[in-house]
């Protein structure tokens, strides 16, 4: 197996996730547009990517899957590192791919865990441009540490297995541990990260030298790229645009970024956080009516996901929601009650959006709406003891109705990630 894979060591750290109170109606609606610049969640190119969470049926070949894009905004070669996490958050395979001027990858993630890297080299490494060729107008780079490395190898059977394992709440015979929920339905649940990075490695964020002065990821912002669930077996497809974190490592010295919680909160990864307050449209199952809709929901758990021993969840899980609300078209609130979360349930527990990527039914248990037809307003939040963190989050939706059709599409951020503490403050209970 070449270096351009890594796999990931057990050992485990969190810390204890507090529940969250109820906030008051109207306070919830003061949430702060969000900045313009190198704040706004816009879909310009960045220099990481997100694909907040993916599903891959690994019982029927022909079911369910996750595909994603990697493209490169620039004539300018580019690398980037690509981390699969599971749902909790924990990172469990790591692979370098390079990109020549304006080139685009898809991946299928159903040929992740079958063991299939896409296959990638820099010049040094592909001399007759067959693998990586480049357009008339595009560039080509020497990325000597890829050497050896691209392009990647197929996975040995035991890392599929630990991949297929880990990401469906079962123990991986690698880490002796757990990583993620676990569902007992077949389907391998996480999401993605891609930052663009100056040499082949086996870090990922967290890793000391990852980032920083010297550090392997860069703040390129020339990534752009899209995702979509496909499922032939129902008939269903739809997709939305990859979350595109831009980067600025002088503005974001010291304040609240999207790796924060791997550098300390100094903000040396550079890259623009995520809004903690969302709004979105929902069509909710009735008698008369078979739509749904799905949330899709990227949450921080303020802490790095560690392996975990079997039916132990880490401390910090469930996650919970600090507000939800829903409205119907006349603007009828529904406030549902909070769910209690210490001491910490097993997995899953059936609360509101409890992981790190999640995928939640809106209108049936547990985030009823008695309506057919409104609007949700969400605060993902967290209470820390008597400390407010407005957590940072993307969410997006997928409606499906009438057995096959389906849309998908990002939501509305109300706030922005960039503003202080006390901006996105919690209303008073």
């Amino acid at each position: 197996m070449g270096r351009s894979v890594r796999w990931f060591p057990l050992s485990w750290k969190s810390s204890l996730a507090r529940g969250a109170a109820l906030p008051v109606l109207l306070a919830l609606l003061t949430g702060v547009p969000a900045t313009a610049g190198i704040c706004s969640l816009d879909d310009r190119p960045g220099a990481s990517l997100l694909l907040p969470y993916f599903e891959v049926d690994l019982n029927d070949p022909n079911g369910l899957t996750t595909l994603f894009s990697i493209s490169n905004a620039t004539d300018k070669a580019v690398l980037t590192n690509v981390v699969v996490w599971t749902d909790l958050g924990v990172p469990t395979l790591s692979f370098q791919v390079y990109l020549t001027g304006y080139d685009i990858q898809t991946i299928n993630l159903r040929d992740i865990f079958a063991g299939t890297i896409p296959s990638t080299a820099s010049s040094s490494q592909d001399p007759q441009d067959v693998i990586s060729p480049k357009g008339q107008q595009s560039q080509d780079s020497d990325y000597a540490s890829c050497s050896g490395v691209l392009p990647a190898d197929t996975l040995l059977p035991f890392l599929r297995f630990h991949l297929r394992t880990a990401h469906t709440g079962l123990l991986s015979p690698l880490w002796g541990a757990c990583a993620g929920q676990r569902f007992s339905d077949g389907l391998a649940r996480g999401y993605v990260t891609v930052d663009t990075v100056s040499r082949c490695s086996s870090l990922v964020p967290g890793d000391a030298g990852y980032f920083g002065p010297g550090g392997v990821a860069t703040h390129d912002n020339v990534l752009w790229g899209d995702f979509f669930y496909v499922d032939p077996t129902n008939f269903y497809a739809d997709g939305e645009n990859l979350v595109r974190l831009k980067s600025d490592p002088v503005f974001f010295a010291g304040k609240r970024t999207f790796y924060g919680r791997f550098v300390n909160g100094s903000g040396a990864d550079g890259r623009q956080p995520l809004a903690p307050n969302w709004a979105t449209r929902f069509l909710a199952p009735t008698q008369g009516y078979s739509g749904h809709t799905d949330l899709i929901v990227w949450r921080d758990s303020g802490q790095r996901g560690q392996p975990f021993p079997c039916g132990q969840p880490p401390s910090w899980y469930p996650l919970v929601l600090s507000s939800y609300i829903a409205f119907n078209e006349t603007e009828e609130p529904f406030i549902p009650q909070p769910l209690p979360v210490d001491p910490p349930p097993p997995l899953p527990f059936p609360t509101q959006l409890p992981a790190v990527a999640n995928r939640l039914k809106v209108g049936t248990e547990p985030l009823p709406a008695p309506f057919e037809f409104g609007w949700l307003y969400l605060h993902l939040g967290q209470f820390h003891g008597a400390t407010f963190d407005p957590s940072q989050g993307w969410v997006g939706v997928r409606l499906e109705a009438l057995g096959g059709y389906s849309a998908g599409y990002g939501t509305t951020p109300l706030s922005s990630g960039c503003l202080p503490a006390d901006s996105n403050s919690a209303p008073v209970p």
